[in-house]
Parts: structure tokens; sequence; C-alpha cells
């Protein structure tokens, strides 16, 4: 009956290393990739500059932030005017360029895959002076991550 017994106990772990492979391995697909994040927080950074300038009646400034520590904490599907699109929800650290300022923020992208998954696009929902979704295509640029260990 003891070889019994460890043959059903090697069978339920391979059993449930099998369904825990399968369950991770099921929820990773259609996810966006790390890159389409990047370009997301990236353009998110720049449209707070520019509405921030604007409302200030500042230059807009040029140039890409850069983006470290990226940490997703949260990521769910969403629909969205019927398409099925993903809310990913965490904190980054950025700095503007030539500016030795880091900034912690919070993020809450809504991402939308194109119909193939190859393109991704990132969806900024109504707000009181823009009604309905808004749609911004997400290039990908190979932007560089800071991951230089920060002193202190």
């Amino acid at each position: 009956m003891l070889p019994l017994m460890r043959a059903l106990r090697r069978f339920c772990c391979v059993f449930a290393c099998g369904l825990l492979l399968l369950l991770t391995a099921c929820s990773a697909i259609g996810q966006p990739p790390r890159q389409v994040l990047l370009e997301a927080l990236d353009l998110q950074v720049r449209f707070t500059q520019s509405d921030l300038a604007q409302a200030l009646q500042l230059p807009v400034p040029e140039g890409h932030p850069t983006l470290r520590r990226v940490r997703v904490e949260q990521q769910h599907r969403l629909e969205v005017q019927g398409l099925s699109a993903w809310q990913l929800q965490g904190r980054f650290d950025w700095s503007l360029p030539d500016d030795p300022i880091r900034i912690d923020s919070p993020f809450d992208v809504v991402l939308l895959p194109g119909e193939k998954g190859e393109s991704w696009r990132l969806l900024r929902p109504p707000g009181p002076q823009k009604p309905g979704w808004r749609s911004y295509p997400l290039v990908r640029r190979n932007l560089v991550v800071d991951d230089t260990p920060q002193p202190g």
C-alpha cells in the first residue's frame, strides 16, 4: 500500500504543476508586452507635460522622459465600447530630459490590442473637455529604461 501512496502523491504533484503551468500560460496570452507599456507611459507623461504647459502658458518640454522602476501592481481585461482592452495599474519613476529630479508616480493605462495582436493603442478616458474615449497608436521606438542603481 505504501508504494501506491507514493505513486498517487507523485501523480498529484505532477498534475498540480501541470495545471499551474497551464493557468499561468493562459493568463499571459494577449497581454501587452513590456515595451508597449513603456511606450504608453512615455506618451502619458508627454500628454501630462503638454497639458500642464498649456495651462500655465509655458513652452512644451521637448524630448522623451526617462522611465525607471516600472512596477505593474494590477492588470485585468476591460471592455471599452465593445472592444476587449487591458487596464494596467502600478507605479513608476520618471524624469524629464536634463532634469535630475525623479518623480515616483502611479499609473493607470488602458491598452487596446490591434485586430491581429501586433499593434497596440493607448486609450484615454473621456474628460470634461473631451467627451468619448480617445485612441493613440503606440509606435515602438525602443525606449531605453534607465536601470542604473540609484544611490542611497
